[in-house]
């Protein structure tokens, strides 16, 4: 399958974070009142914070910026499609009582590794080395990052001058790791429908 192929499978649109936590808590095929009467709790928004805390890798104060009701509208855009993935991973609900108890270890690729899985695996040595010697390779090496992390081409090319993008911000690891779970998933669904 080349990359772009397994890149399509991806979701193509970021996921609401109340949206998100809904499917988290299994609350999101509850009534309006059912719903308000979840999200009243006065232990809910301390869990969802967990929960997100615990799927960025980030710090309590991180997410409560992000806003001071449940819809965490300032939440980055490139989080709502770290959420998406998570989602088409099927990672939560499954994960929620490690992630609750402090358990759950949250997926981890470096942009190496993302990328010689996605442009490389499967090919031979001659094709690999034609590959990464090809003049445009880096630059295809940043757009499937941008492609897949949603951020600017600047900020990717800041991480580094290499293929392992180094200074590349943890959180953006996460993702990585995030959108393989989910390739990973969505691909074996769609083998079993061709099979």
């Amino acid at each position: 399958m080349n990359h772009y192929n397994t890149l399509k499978i991806l979701p193509t649109q970021g996921l609401e974070p109340r949206q998100f936590l809904r499917h988290c808590f299994d609350i999101a095929e509850l009534t309006p009142e059912q719903l308000l009467e979840e999200e009243t709790d006065s232990q809910y928004r301390k869990k969802c914070i967990t929960v997100l805390c615990a799927i960025f890798g980030v710090q309590r104060p991180t997410v409560r910026k992000w806003g001071s009701d449940l819809n965490f509208d300032g939440m980055p855009n490139y989080c709502k499609f770290a959420l998406a993935y998570i989602q088409a991973a099927e990672i939560v609900p499954n994960q929620l009582k490690s992630i609750l108890r402090g358990e759950y270890n949250a997926p981890q690729v470096d942009a190496q590794t993302f990328l010689e899985k996605i442009l490389l695996e499967g090919l031979t040595e001659q094709q690999i080395l034609q590959t990464v010697s090809h003049a445009n390779f880096r630059a295809t090496c940043v757009k499937t990052l941008t492609q897949v992390l949603h951020i600017g081409t600047k900020s990717v090319q800041d991480w580094g001058q290499d293929m392992s993008f180094r200074k590349m911000p943890k959180i953006h690891k996460h993702t990585l790791g995030y959108a393989l779970d989910a390739i990973s998933k969505l691909s074996s669904k769609w083998d079993k429908q061709a099979a």
